[in-house]
């Protein structure tokens, strides 16, 4: 099995952003991780450390001003291969 089929979800240095009035605010700041087929991954932090900002990314529910700065998010599973993440124009 190669190093990239060997995770059914992969996230690398993932930043999240969102355009307000007042510029843009970086939500989610570079995080990565790997899930192994099986696992469980929990997501822990304070209160406004991006935990809702970073699921709903790769779940595609950004509200319509955010949007994937940098990084990337690889699901490897045939279910979730048809999720598509909003991108900007930069990334």
């Amino acid at each position: 099995m190669s190093e990239e089929n060997k995770y059914i979800l992969q996230v690398k240095d993932l930043h999240t952003s969102f355009a307000t009035d007042a510029g843009e605010v970086r939500a989610v700041n570079g995080v990565s991780f790997n899930l192994e087929p099986g696992k469980t991954l929990g997501i822990v932090g304070e209160s406004g450390s991006g935990k809702s900002v970073f699921t709903k990314t790769f779940a595609g529910m950004l509200d319509s001003n955010g949007f994937i700065d940098n990084g990337k998010i690889i699901f490897s599973d045939e279910e979730l291969s048809d999720t598509v993440v909003k991108l900007n124009d930069n990334a």
